[in-house]
């Protein structure tokens, strides 16, 4: 590389609060262009921006990943593609993942077994990579997204309340994010004030979904907004049907939250031996597991969670492995 600054092309698809926190990581020590789009169109601005960067990231495996791998091998750059889980996981019944489409299994594959680095945020979606990719997988690196501890801490007095944070817009979306099962959880504990954000009210009412009057339900909002909240939720549960890792379930954490998850994907492996695994769809035994959460309180779980994700879950550590890979 000829620059101190590498130049970083950094792709994706859509704009996540968690592919804005690696911008901003890449962004201490390199120059990044971030192309967010899609569309025939997008091929060609990869192409031409791969001509002016010395080394392409793409969040997610997709053809657009692909397309990115193989500029970068024709230039000899250095290529890393990011895993997040939908391009890699696959549920017909919920309309999930990339993969339902077959025809784009091939350049997945291409861009796993070819890209320079992979990384997946879990050990989980390691394994799913390997699978998908058909290979041995010598340029996999499991690297946990990094959480800022200084933001995303305990506040004030934990209050009775179970928070529950999903970004959903479809019917597919509420199922894969088990907000349906959270509301039943909610009828059955009519004593309990629970806290869903993500979901508009009204787009849960027009799809049939019985909203309990113990629920209030908010849309998506920024992130010192959301602070507030986990800083005062005693639980935080997250019942998804599928979850790759469960960022939210790591940020509440952090801010002292007991966890009550599901054992879907990654989320035992993000929560440890704390906190408390239900089998999926099971309302009876999520409900069970929230009742013991909240009595927990007071005891030293909360501090025991936060060390632990602050242990685990590190902006350094992130970003010295994508120092090291930039730079390699």
């Amino acid at each position: 590389m000829t620059s101190p600054n590498p130049k970083v092309l950094l792709f994706s698809t859509q704009k996540q609060s968690f592919i804005e926190d690696d911008v901003r990581l890449l962004e201490e020590f390199s120059d990044v262009k971030w192309i967010c789009a899609h569309g025939l169109f997008t091929a060609v601005r990869i192409k031409w921006s791969m001509l002016f960067s010395d080394v392409g990231i793409a969040w997610f495996a997709s053809v657009y990943s692909a397309i990115l791998v193989f500029t970068a091998r024709f230039l000899r750059k250095t290529s890393i593609i990011i895993v997040g889980g939908a391009d890699l996981i696959t549920d017909s019944h919920l309309g999930y993942g990339l993969l339902l489409s077959p025809w784009k299994r091939p350049f997945i594959r291409y861009a796993l077994r070819r890209a320079t680095h992979v990384l997946p945020t879990s050990e989980y979606l390691r394994r799913a990579a390997l699978e998908v990719g058909e290979y041995e997988g010598d340029n996999l690196s499991t690297v946990p997204p990094g959480l800022d501890s200084n933001f995303w801490q305990p506040g004030g007095q934990k209050e009775n309340i179970v928070l529950t944070v999903a970004k959903c817009t479809t019917k597919d979306r509420i199922k894969i994010k088990g907000v349906d099962l959270l509301l039943q959880v909610a009828e059955k504990m009519s004593e309990t004030s629970f806290q869903l954000i993500g979901v508009e009210e009204n787009f849960l009412s027009k799809n049939s979904f019985f909203v309990p009057k113990n629920v209030v339900v908010s849309p998506s909002m920024s992130q010192q907004k959301l602070l507030s909240y986990y800083q005062r939720s005693a639980v935080y549960c997250q019942l998804s049907r599928v979850e790759s890792f469960g960022i939210a379930t790591a940020e509440a954490m952090l801010c002292g939250c007991i966890p009550v998850v599901t054992d879907v994907g990654g989320l035992s492996e993000t929560i440890g031996d704390i906190g408390h695994t239900v089998p999926p769809e099971n309302v009876g035994a999520a409900s069970e597991a929230i009742h013991k959460a909240l009595k927990e309180v007071n005891s030293s779980s909360g501090e025991k969670l936060r060390n632990r994700a602050a242990e685990k879950f590190t902006v350094e550590q992130r970003k010295e492995s994508f120092k090291a890979m930039v730079f390699s």
